[in-house]
């Protein structure tokens, strides 16, 4: 899923002579090596139009069988798989069958009537007002119960009216495009889209492929298996995922789609411009649109730049090119902590000509603990990706790095309230709160609160406490992050509940609370989601927010 909160700044930059084109692929090489001896695995491919600068595998694709990466490794592309669902319904406009402006009405009979004038254009632009999801990926519904439980889902807007990224829209969209077209959907994306481009190791089952070709996915270095290691229905995954994610593919097909395009060997002209415009802003303050299927933004020099990325919480995928240039990137990760997107920017740093290492005898510095005023501890240390994490356990530390500013007792209280009576009642037995919060099947939402405390009981023994630990704002993305631990007898979690327009979009758990930073220079580093800067010396560190306060961590 693409998530609505990473926000990406994201360009690539031509590269003029052959002389340019091989300093960049030596340097491209140089950073994924540097990227692999830190733990990145997958698989990599930066290409100008039809010749690539980089085409190879990293890392281990299973780490216990002791089998590589390499370019032919097969992975999940995720929620990439929405731009495919949205040339599909423009395939289908093109051949005379439907039209995007058509409503729900003309597909369904039984469409309830808050539902029924919602159209295919709305779907496709996430404008609709269906939730995020309505259920896990890998719950066996078929399509005519998705589509109840779709109706039954309450409406989060009035249609057009707003943006809420939608997996539930895309799937509706899957089931549109078997009726329409008499096929199920893997049978329509390969006869219309995928041969026609040459891409025959893509798809769900249709490609055949064993266990041995595929990225095995690993949740903070447990191993959680591949897309084909959990249950799908006889003829691809069910409901939840198909069409709106979970297309498995090689990054030498996702070139030859990118190729395709290009040459408008599989939409015409007009039916690209569509796919490509900039229908929906993703927020009321975003320099981003939504397309059909893709994000579109601009390069600083006015160039349309279209990408989108995917995961499912262990691994995760990012596709990206910009059409007048004919640059092209694809980067795939089957790990939960080494993310495609963040690679896919320091590819751009170094295709712009403006990559660098940060110096090691620096980071050996500045890596360590350093202290609050009151004391609280916060560890610093750095990434491949040139990044300077934070680590505290302590709440006071909570607000100063990840706080926005705008944070007052009475914008987050109610969040927090909420946040914790789901855990309570849930505690207790009570999974109702988080299913009507989440979207979810009752049934689901207590399958789902059971197994997490049977689990943290296992590891950690019997419940202690729960903390919480504060509350951020994202004001541009009308989101509030309630952070609370909980304490068990030997160990503790930190959840985090992602509140967004005020409905629960999330529920996260991790070891700890942390924080990366962004370089800008040797001497700074930069926070885009809250703006706070960090200049440092040999024995102090200063954290200016952006009103210009400045806070300092110093050695002891």
């Amino acid at each position: 899923m693409k998530s609505p909160l990473l926000f990406i700044v994201y360009c690539l930059i031509a590269i003029g002579s052959v002389k340019a084109q091989d300093d960049a692929t030596k340097v491209l090489e140089g950073f994924f090596k540097k990227a692999e001896s830190f733990g990145y695995a997958g698989s990599a491919l930066v290409a100008k139009g039809d010749e690539a600068l980089l085409a190879k595998g990293y890392g281990m694709q299973d780490r216990e069988k002791k089998i590589a990466q390499s370019a032919e490794t097969v992975f999940s592309i995720g929620s990439i798989t929405k731009q495919f669902t949205g040339a599909a319904i423009l395939k289908l406009e093109m051949k005379g069958l439907l039209s995007t402006k058509d409503p729900l009405s003309k597909f369904f009979k039984e469409v309830p009537a808050d539902k029924k004038d919602i159209t295919l254009h709305q779907l496709l632009t996430h404008a609709a007002g269906f939730p995020g999801a309505i259920g896990d990926d890998y719950e066996l519904i078929k399509a005519a119960d998705f589509i109840k439980r779709a109706w039954d889902s309450p409406l989060l807007f009035e249609p057009g009216s707003n943006y809420e990224y939608s997996n539930v829209g895309f799937s509706i969209l899957g089931i549109i495009i078997e009726q329409v077209s008499g096929q199920g959907y893997e049978a329509f994306l390969y006869e219309n889209l995928f041969k026609p481009a040459g891409m025959n190791r893509t798809g769900y089952l249709r490609p055949g492929f064993t266990p041995a070709q595929l990225a095995v996915g690993y949740q903070n270095d447990k191993r959680w298996g591949t897309a084909l290691d959990h249950e799908w229905l006889p003829d691809g995954p069910a409901w939840h995922l198909r069409a709106n994610g979970g297309i498995l593919s090689t990054i030498g097909d996702m070139h030859k789609w990118f190729l395709a395009l290009q040459a408008n060997e599989v939409l015409s002209a007009d039916a690209k411009e569509k796919f490509f415009s900039p229908h929906q802003r993703e927020c009321e303050d975003c320099p981003t649109y939504y397309g059909y299927g893709w994000v579109i933004d601009k390069t600083p020099d006015g160039e349309t730049m279209i990408w989108h990325n995917g995961g499912n919480g262990v691994y995760n995928a990012f596709m990206g090119f910009v059409p007048s240039s004919g640059l092209c990137v694809v980067i795939s990760s089957n790990s939960n902590n080494k993310i495609s997107d963040d690679y896919s920017l320091k590819v751009n740093e170094i295709l712009a000509g403006t990559y660098r290492g940060l110096n090691k005898s620096m980071t050996d510095m500045l890596s360590g603990v350093f202290y609050m005023p009151s004391g609280t501890e916060v560890r610093v240390s750095f990434d491949e990706l040139d990044r300077l994490w934070m680590e505290w356990d302590k709440s006071d530390a909570l607000l100063l790095l990840l706080g926005d500013g705008t944070e007052t007792p009475e914008k987050v209280k109610p969040f927090e309230d909420n946040s914790l009576q789901i855990i309570e009642n849930g505690r207790s037995g009570d999974a109702s709160l988080m299913a009507n919060a989440l979207g979810l099947p009752l049934d689901q939402a207590q399958e789902m609160e059971s197994e997490f405390w049977a689990n943290l009981e296992k590891k950690y023994g019997t419940f202690g406490s729960i903390e919480v630990m504060g509350s951020v704002l994202r004001p541009m993305r009308n989101a509030c992050l309630v952070y609370l631990r909980v304490n068990m007898k030997t160990g503790s979690k930190i959840l985090t509940y992602v509140w967004v327009n005020n409905h629960l979009r999330d529920i996260r758990v991790a070891d700890k609370m942390d924080k990366d930073f962004v370089m800008q220079s040797e001497k700074e580093f930069f926070a885009p989601t809250n703006g706070l800067k960090i200049n440092h010396e040999s024995h102090q560190i200063s954290i200016i927010d952006k009103n210009g306060k400045i806070n300092i961590l110093s050695r002891k």
